[in-house]
């Protein structure tokens, strides 16, 4: 196999393993494209199928779904992207007032109306994943128990992956993903999650 090809399958592996690991906390994932990179890497030795891992990420993402807050979570979510827009709209006009020369004071007024959507926007975002966290927790055992059906097939895309940077002559122990889950076999954790960022920075163990 040519290093292009090869080059080629880790990027797709990469992309598996952290789009599975987002589904595990019941972040959205597109299943489509996640289905085509899957089926592309022809895993004939793999531990599950792609039907059992997709009945995982779905059970998942039907969790919130059960709960009689939900539909108003999702009215919350639409209003905050629609008060997202127009605070983009409002800095748009903003910057055309400036532009042509309009008061200042009406430029003023425009920003501080931009910096209240924004806020407002900020804040209906945090609500709505405040909740479906507690949702999530609520229904921890169900979540655990698709969980652990998508660790596994990551643990094993895992190996795959090590297996690929080794034909290429690089040594596994230097590669690191940035990941929601610290709880990998073949990883320890080089750096936790921060304040800039939600992922541990993970890397292959010797």
């Amino acid at each position: 196999m040519s290093r292009e090809k090869i080059s080629s399958r880790i990027k797709t592996l990469r992309y598996i393993i952290q789009e599975l690991d987002k589904a595990r906390l019941g972040v959205y994932v597109d299943t489509k494209k996640l289905e085509e990179k899957y089926s592309s890497l022809k895993l004939k030795e793999a531990p599950l199928t792609w039907d059992t891992i997709l009945n995982s990420i779905s059970a998942i993402q039907r969790i919130p779904t059960k709960s009689p807050k939900y539909s108003k979570l999702i009215r919350l979510n639409k209003l905050a992207n629609k008060t997202l827009m127009g605070g983009l709209v409002g800095l748009l006009v903003a910057v055309i007032v400036q532009l042509v020369g309009q008061s200042y004071e009406y430029y003023l007024l425009l920003m501080l109306v931009v910096l209240a959507l924004t806020n407002i926007a900020y804040f209906l975002k945090m609500y709505v994943g405040h909740q479906l966290d507690k949702i999530y927790n609520e229904n921890k055992e169900e979540l655990e128990k698709h969980g652990k059906i998508l660790k596994k097939s990551i643990e094993y895309l895992l190996s795959r992956l090590r297996e690929e940077y080794r034909k290429l002559g690089v040594k596994p122990s230097s590669i690191c993903l940035k990941l929601k889950h610290a709880d990998y076999n073949m990883l320890y954790v080089v750096q936790r999650p921060g304040i800039l960022s939600g992922n541990y920075k993970l890397c292959f163990k010797k």
